[in-house]
Parts: structure tokens; sequence; C-alpha cells
């Protein structure tokens, strides 16, 4: 008879456990695509001087092109890079990161390994970059760190 109260018992505790389980927050796992629509958008820092190096706005466009407009009111990008994503993934916090690899449009040989991160509620936009020789040899950073020169943050325009 104790043998099977023990047991009754095992079973009552594995049973609430699984309970609990289900019942804690589940983070939904996106698609490299659903990821990338969150950085989708016009991001502006006017803290920046307005140098192709750090434009005062920066357009990621849904079909995979980043656009660098030297100022607010510029009627035609300064630079367009090709976005090809790498790898997604979003972290404890609910922030969005995006490794990809960027090849400027008019200028084919600027290339670079990047990582690009928005905040869960999408307000921040921050990218930092590596310079790459090809997409093959590319190093891509891990992580955001706002002390890199090749750092770049910028606000969602409402």
């Amino acid at each position: 008879m104790r043998k099977y109260g023990l047991w009754l018992a095992l079973v009552g505790l594995v049973v609430c456990a699984m309970v609990l389980a289900g019942c804690g927050p589940k983070q939904k796992t996106l698609s490299d695509e659903e990821a990338y629509q969150r950085f989708v958008g016009t991001w502006v820092n006017t803290d920046y001087p307005g140098t192709p190096y750090q434009s005062h706005v920066t357009v990621i466009r849904p079909d995979h092109v980043g656009e660098d407009w030297l100022f607010v009111d510029s009627t035609s990008p300064a630079a367009s890079w090709a976005i090809k994503v790498k790898k997604t993934w979003v972290d404890e916090k609910g922030d969005t990161y995006c490794q990809f690899f960027s090849k400027n449009i008019a200028f084919p040989t600027k290339i670079a390994a990047a990582l690009m991160r928005v905040d869960k509620a999408g307000k921040v936009w921050e990218c930092r970059s590596e310079r790459a020789v090809s997409e093959d040899t590319a190093v891509y950073p891990e992580k955001i760190d706002s002390n890199d020169p090749f750092y770049w943050i910028y606000y969602r325009k409402e």
C-alpha cells in the first residue's frame, strides 16, 4: 500500500510539473522573413552629421534593400545596399536580431557582414557591421556593441 501511495504522489508531481510548464510564457518562433519584417520601416537619427557613413535616415525596405538618406529632407538615397539574411532570432527580452550580408548596390565591392537589432517595442533600431572580403569568409557580429566604430542607432519615424 505504501508503494502505491508513493507512486501516486510521484505521478501527481509529474502532472503538476507538466501543467506548470504549459502555463509559462511561450516565445513564438519566427521565420527569417517574419523576423526581417520587424526591421522594415524608416529610421531616423538627426544627431548624426548627415554623411554616407552616418546618415540622418535609414530605410529598410520589404524587398531586402536598405537605403541611407543623408538628411530628413533628402529627395533620394545617397546609398542603397542589398540585404541577404543569414540568421534571425529573438532574445529573452523580446528584441529581434538579424545577421545579414550587405552589398552596396552601386559599388558591389563594398560588402559587410552585419547584425541589426530592433527592440521589442519596434521603436529602436541598432546596427553593427564588420567589413568583409567575401560572403563565404564573412565573420558576422554576434552582439550589438555601442562602443564599436561601426555601430549605429536610429529611432522609428512616427
